[in-house]
């Protein structure tokens, strides 16, 4: 279910939502309380793929530097160019 939907139905308070920390802004999701729930969650590992020596768009890059701010865009050049990069992030 979309997030946002999730989050009008909390503060039409029919309930509590359950969305991921990405999806909570506190500027704009001012009538809403955010509750770290980290620990009843195991983590979840989102892979990425983009064929290499492929060109991107600056919004491509802001968008995987949004999920994994390590991602920066010169560390995603670095690895479509086939450099190595260090597989911690």
């Amino acid at each position: 279910m979309d997030a946002d939907v999730i989050k009008t139905y909390a503060e039409l308070g029919m309930g509590v939502g359950i969305v991921a920390s990405i999806a909570f802004d506190p500027e704009r999701d001012r009538t809403l309380r955010a509750i770290d729930a980290r620990h009843l969650f195991e983590v979840n590992v989102t892979r990425l793929a983009i064929r290499r020596g492929h060109w991107l768009r600056s919004y491509a890059y802001a968008f995987i530097e949004s999920f994994a701010p390590t991602l920066t865009r010169a560390v995603v050049e670095r690895a479509l160019a086939g450099d190595a990069v260090d597989d911690a992030a």
